[in-house]
């Protein structure tokens, strides 16, 4: 059950979405996410007018200065992406994760509790300078 986005260095292309279905208890839940994910910088949360994103099927040019930190090669960025579910009797807690060939896996738990239907989720990623794709996956 995966919803999938890409995002580069220096220009790679989007992978296609892919939209999960996933039960809690009772509550079918269809899981997904919105086809971007969000450079934030050292912040916790997304700014949807000012942060810079990566979009299915688009591109996207990160430099340093969009990093947290820098050590060497690597870079510290924060990838935030928002999830969607449909179903919204039980709270569930769905595993998100980012992936990537020069960084491996980077997840968290996604806490959404009885009612609610969006959630963030920012976590801090390092990758290589240079182009590097990213995957995002919900309830791997």
């Amino acid at each position: 059950m995966k919803t999938k986005s890409c995002l580069a260095l220096c220009a790679m292309l989007l992978g296609e979405l892919v939209s999960p279905l996933a039960f809690a208890g009772d509550d079918r839940i269809d899981l997904s996410s919105r086809r971007a994910i969000y450079l934030t910088g050292k912040k916790s949360v997304i700014d949807l007018k000012n942060d810079k994103y990566v979009a299915a099927g688009a591109f996207i040019t990160v430099k340093k200065s969009d990093a947290v930190s820098c050590s060497g090669n690597k870079c510290t960025f924060g990838l935030g992406v928002i999830a969607f579910r449909s179903g919204t009797i039980n709270a569930i807690q769905p595993y998100g994760q980012f992936t990537g060939q020069t960084f491996g896996i980077v997840g968290n738990t996604i806490i959404f509790q009885n009612g609610e239907t969006t959630k963030q989720q920012v976590l801090q990623v390092d990758l290589s300078v240079g182009a590097n794709a990213v995957t995002f996956t919900i309830d791997p």
